[in-house]
């Protein structure tokens, strides 16, 4: 099971450097496509933000679990769902407090939303780390013991 747990966190690692790549991907389509187009290509962006990441989380989370990977590594699994409500739940609100529009921003909105792009980057870290620790449960690196505990050998 740790082994399909591996391959959950390889999964979700790609889902977040996919993401990266269409924000690239939808930010320089020309010409730029009218706000709230459907066809515009930064929609990719936004559904792989929204519906994949989130739940190729939650599984990673389940099979963590299931695995008995330990409670810390599970927590980091979950972590990029909670970073992408972050997202969608306080930095883009914000940033329609501070003036962002479909069709306009203001200096105190692009501040704001400037954090979109490091809770992006928190979440790539978040997703490297569940790999690292998922990869030594593979090759049976045990599960660490909290700090202060003693190993019987």
């Amino acid at each position: 099971m740790r082994k399909v747990f591996f391959g959950f966190a390889v999964l979700q690692l790609v889902a977040v450097l996919a993401q990266f790549y269409l924000a690239t991907f939808g930010a320089f389509e020309t010409p730029h496509p009218a706000p709230g187009d459907p066809n515009a290509a930064i929609n990719y962006h936004a559904m792989n933000g929204t519906m994949v990441i989130p739940l190729v989380s939650l599984l990673t989370t389940v099979v963590a679990l299931i695995a008995r990977a330990g409670g810390k590594v599970a927590g980091l699994s979950i972590l990029p769902f909670v970073l992408v409500a972050v997202q969608l739940f306080v930095i883009f609100p914000l940033a329609e407090i501070a003036g962002a529009t479909e069709t306009a921003t203001t200096t105190a909105s692009l501040v704001v939303m400037g954090f979109h792009a490091l809770d992006g980057v928190a979440i790539l870290a978040v997703a490297v780390v569940v790999v690292r620790r998922a990869r030594a449960l593979v090759k049976g690196a045990p599960v660490a013991a909290p700090s202060g505990a003693h190993v019987a050998a």
